[in-house]
């Protein structure tokens, strides 16, 4: 339309440019029935729906006092990469803005769309007419906070720092704010293409929540009951899983009992640290076959959880089932280990369950362990099992117990020489993939705009940047071509000069 009326909130000497605007909400309703979750993608947060007070208040407060609604909320933080603004008169006006993302307020943005959609209404029981349906977003308006992040590299942290410090209305944990990280886009990505076959022959799919509330909205969001039940049949919700529940499988697997039972916030956070230094070293290790192991992982914690909790020695006495179950797969692995072993997680992830004898083997080594952790000359007068279990010094004592009772058949086990065929396997797969992710990331440019940039670095004689990196440019335009695909550095440096000339005036419109 005629664009956003604004005012410009930076400081002169400030490194972004802010503004503040009024959104008239029927505005914000209409571009999340457009762009849905993909308006919240740096959300940490997606919709708790309305059984929580805040959202409950504000569901309310469009249906009796609408125009008071921008009085009581706090409105919603916005990020954009770019913008473009004109003057109207005297009047500021935003009309243009790229990448834009609802930082925080995705509560507030989820409730103004799903609100008048409810059916019935708040007092339906008493017979008097008020609906949700009654509600009248022409009548509503939401503060906006816009900020313009234009360093792509600094993106990423400022949005984090943002979450962290903006006014919420739910809590923000420090999972949510883990939610960004490359490396959590992609097992979301990838955990949104792959089906799995399970043991009754249909072909389901893991759903991955990297943010809080994801599969809730997105069940909510079909409107059928045939739609419903398509989305859970595809994605029922025993497969759901999320950033805390990977930190638990994947440290458990690291043989860090200690630190998963320290909880879940504090394990990702500790986890998180370690899987951020390895993406930066080497990404292609989190491509499809870290996925795979990860729901072999999943798959192995969640049966032997289930396992311990229907056996009959548990059941004459429950209590600390989370620690025997962190400490018994990693008490598995090290007996393993200590042969030259190592669990199958291939066999696991196509069958989509352990094997019998496989199962019944780490059952009885769940009864061992967790004896040994309630056992209190085990653990030197510590008298808080818990606490105990939090311990390094509680792990070096397990690995200290000799149990000899462990026969796993072979076909659920890797030998040397198969772990090393694994290994170069897993390898191979990951240089697959970042040939496969490169090719994505350039073809998402035109040939067009990648020859024009081409043209406009010709113009500059002075580059920061040698006649190599402007030839990685060049291999972008014949990928296009169908000739060559880049190397996964020369891509990477393609697109950096691309975003260097991005950030100075080259710009590039498709006619």
């Amino acid at each position: 339309g005629e664009g956003l009326k604004t005012l410009n909130a930076s400081l002169s000497n400030s490194k972004h440019k802010s503004y503040l605007c009024v959104l008239p909400a029927t505005y914000l309703s209409d571009l999340y029935h457009v762009y849905g979750q993909r308006l919240l993608q740096s959300n940490v947060r997606s919709f708790l729906e309305f059984r929580g007070l805040s959202n409950k208040g504000m569901r309310m407060t469009l249906l009796e006092e609408p125009e008071n609604f921008f009085v009581y909320n706090n409105g919603i933080t916005v990020t954009a990469s770019s913008h473009q603004t004109k003057m109207v008169g005297k009047q500021l006006v935003i009309t243009e803005l790229e990448n834009m993302q609802i930082v925080n307020g995705g509560q507030t943005t989820a409730v103004i769309y799903f609100a008048p959609k409810e059916p019935r209404g708040p007092f339906s029981k008493e017979g008097t007419n008020a609906l949700w349906s009654d509600i009248d977003l022409k009548k509503v308006s939401v503060q906006m906070k816009l900020t313009i992040l234009e360093d792509l590299e600094e993106a990423p942290a400022m949005t984090a720092n943002i979450s962290r410090f903006s006014n919420t209305q739910a809590a923000v944990t420090k999972a949510d704010l883990e939610s960004n990280h490359p490396m959590h886009l992609r097992i979301e990505k990838i955990s949104r293409r792959t089906s799995v076959t399970g043991v009754d022959g249909i072909p389901r799919k893991w759903f991955y929540e990297r943010s809080r509330g994801q599969y809730t909205i997105q069940l909510r969001a079909k409107r059928t009951a045939a739609q419903k039940n398509n989305f859970t049949a595809q994605y029922p919700k025993k497969h759901k899983f999320v950033k805390t529940d990977m930190a638990k499988y994947e440290n458990t697997w690291r043989l860090r009992p200690d630190q998963v039972s320290e909880g879940a916030q504090k394990n990702l956070h500790v986890l998180g640290e370690k899987l951020k230094k390895e993406w930066e070293q080497n990404e292609n290790n989190f491509r499809e076959s870290f996925y795979q192991d990860l729901i072999a992982k999943a798959i192995l914690f969640k049966s032997v959880d289930k396992a311990i909790n229907t056996a009959e020695w548990y059941k004459a006495s429950r209590g600390y089932k989370a620690q025997a179950v962190t400490y018994t797969i990693a008490m598995l692995r090290h007996l393993l280990h200590k042969q030259n072993k190592e669990i199958n997680l291939n066999r696991i992830y196509s069958n989509q369950k352990l094997s019998e004898a496989f199962l019944s083997q780490t059952l009885d080594l769940a009864r061992f362990v967790r004896h040994h952790l309630m056992d209190d000359e085990f653990r030197d007068g510590n008298a808080n099992i818990s606490q105990f279990a939090k311990k390094k010094i509680a792990w070096e004592k397990m690995q200290e117990l000799d149990y000899d009772d462990l026969m796993i058949p072979d076909e659920d086990l890797l030998n040397t020489q198969q772990q090393k065929d694994q290994a170069y396997q897993t390898k191979a797969l990951g240089k697959a993939g970042a040939y496969v992710g490169v090719s994505e990331r350039i073809l998402q440019v035109s040939q067009d705009e990648w020859a024009a940039l081409i043209e406009y670095l010709k113009d500059d004689e002075k580059l920061p940047f040698n006649d190599r990196k402007v030839n990685s440019v060049r291999l972008c335009i014949y990928l296009h071509q169908g000739k060559k695909v880049p190397q996964p550095h020369q891509a990477k440096e393609a697109l950096e000069i691309r975003d260097w000339a991005m950030g100075r005036d080259f710009s590039f419109f498709e006619g």
